[in-house]
């Protein structure tokens, strides 16, 4: 195509047509060539074809019919076979016929065509171009040697001449160009047509496909506001009514309301549970967060559920909290005679975000005493929903006034209760911060084994593990922090005020250093005795 970028009527346009037009000769000359060479095949094809034939007739002739005494001794039992060249042959003859038809009419007569029409239309066209080019330039020798004082209506008719002859100069360039185009419309029309259909076709599977693109989107958004604010009434569960839980304060008054024996559901769903064996592997679990602080999971349709993560019920056997041992006593949780629950108690537990395996995604940890659960959530809006409520219901249990229940019957506790939310009421300014630690910390030491450490006996500690419930000296407290939150969380008595809420003083004063090591060295206290 590069040889018609260029078509004006200037002298390498001229060449070109010079060029194209010894081109055609040449093309006509090889064409004949071919013709005269087809012409001899087709006549050596009849030929052969009447050979064929011809030879047939006389292996028939020989001995080729069905009766032929001759024919049945050669061919013996499998009938004559004469016959059967006979019939080669002939099919032989008819596929030389069959293919000097097609080298008659596919190729000498196309040829034929192609010489005498297409071809003589070149040198036909040639023609034109050569009388076009030669009116032209007569008319342009006329109009151009007109004198100025040529009359008017002779230049005008001259000049209509020459625009004439120019006019039909321009058509007899692209006549034959025009030809060819007209004969390629057709074709043309139909890849433009089929190109035009496939394009409609894949607007309209492109309009689909955002359509439901965006309708996945919007699920998905829908799905993750769900599982953030609102959660779907449960159908698994008798007597259990789910509720959405969007904040800190609606869980604290949800738990609140357990007491009056109505069990609601905070959160529940699928999350997957690394398993501890030293496979490590991961198995889907369907985990229910209910008001009375209990996370359990179901492991399969139908199998009753193992629970953990109650906030007072405990086992001997396999205990989530380290008061387990001593709260049993008090009392006795429903969910382990119901459910078949293990627990952990959640006020000793924490919550991290990720896995120990930093290249797990969506991973959070629920860090208890005894062991560690490693989960992992759907998507990152269901990961973050599920720490969060796990995190109110700490919050609510730690600050809550439901450990008070365990104690109802101490006098001494509901006193030691009155007495410090009277203290707090009286020094909630910043100015008073100082006065409400020295209450905090004289009220724990006047709990029997507190003027001392629980550990190593040194006067009047200052520093207190909110896990064990007991008092320590600065020097064992920094122990304890090595031993990490999730075992004993350390905090001062002076310095974290506001850790000191009324049921962390309550539970202080429930349980004291005398106590705790009563339990805690219970054994070691037996072998000294």
């Amino acid at each position: 195509m590069s040889a018609f970028l260029k078509l004006e009527d200037s002298p390498m346009f001229q060449k070109q047509i010079w060029s194209l037009e010894h081109m055609a000769d040449d093309l006509k000359n090889r064409c004949q060539i071919l013709y005269k060479g087809s012409k001899r095949f087709m006549a050596a094809l009849g030929e052969a074809y009447n050979g064929d034939n011809s030879f047939a007739d006389s292996l028939e002739a020989f001995g080729g019919t069905k009766d032929d005494p001759y024919s049945l001794s050669i061919g013996g039992f499998q009938g004559p076979i004469m016959s059967k060249f006979i019939k080669a042959f002939r099919e032989l003859a008819s596929y030389k016929e069959l293919l000097r038809s097609q080298v008659e009419h596919v190729l000498i007569d196309q040829l034929m065509h192609f010489m005498n029409v297409d071809l003589q239309d070149a040198k036909e066209s040639r023609r034109r171009f050569d009388k076009a080019i030669s009116t032209y330039d007569q008319a342009r020798e006329k109009f151009v040697s007109l004198k100025k004082n040529t009359p008017g209506d002779i230049v005008a008719e001259l000049e209509e001449d020459l625009q004439n002859s120019k006019s039909s100069f321009e058509r007899s360039r692209f006549n034959l160009g025009f030809e060819l185009l007209k004969q390629l419309e057709p074709f043309i029309h139909q890849v433009y047509t089929y190109a035009q259909q496939a394009k409609e076709l894949a607007n309209a599977e492109q309009c689909s496909l955002e359509k439901r693109i965006q309708e996945f989107r919007t699920q998905a958004e829908i799905d993750i506001i769900k599982a953030s604010s609102n959660i779907e009434p449960s159908t698994s569960s008798v007597g259990i009514c789910v509720t959405g839980m969007n904040s800190d304060k609606n869980i604290e008054a949800i738990m609140q309301s357990s007491r009056n024996g109505e069990v609601q559901t905070i959160k529940q769903g699928y999350l997957l549970k690394r398993s501890s064996s030293l496979r490590g592997d991961w198995k889907r679990r369907f985990f229910v967060l209910d008001s009375q602080g209990t996370l359990y999971y179901y492991r399969n349709k139908g199998i009753k559920p193992t629970g953990f993560l109650h906030h007072y019920a405990g086992s001997a056997e396999y205990n989530g909290g380290v008061f387990a041992r001593f709260r049993a006593k008090y009392r006795t949780s429903s969910c382990e005679d119901n459910l078949g629950c293990r627990t952990v108690d959640l006020c000793t537990s924490t919550i991290k975000m990720g896995a120990e395996d930093t290249d797990l995604r969506l991973c959070f940890r629920i860090i208890s005493p005894l062991k560690t659960y490693t989960l992992q959530a759907e998507n990152a809006g269901d990961r973050t929903d599920w720490v969060n409520k796990i995190t109110a219901v700490i919050t609510s249990l730690l600050s809550s006034h439901i450990l008070q229940q365990h104690v109802e019957n101490n006098d001494y506790a509901r006193k030691a209760s009155s007495n410090v939310m009277l203290r707090n009421n009286h020094h909630t300014s910043d100015d008073q911060i100082g006065n409400r630690a020295e209450s905090v910390s004289a009220v724990l030491r006047e709990i029997p084994g507190n003027d001392v450490c629980a550990e190593c006996n040194a006067h009047e500690p200052d520093w207190a593990s909110l896990n064990l419930g007991i008092l320590l000296c600065i020097e064992c407290s920094g122990v304890h922090r090595n031993l990490g939150v999730h075992i004993s969380k350390v905090r001062s008595l002076t310095l974290d005020v506001k850790v000191w809420e009324p049921s962390i003083v309550e539970l202080f004063r429930t349980l004291g250093n005398a106590y705790c090591n009563s339990i805690w060295e219970g054994s070691l206290l037996k072998n000294e005795r």
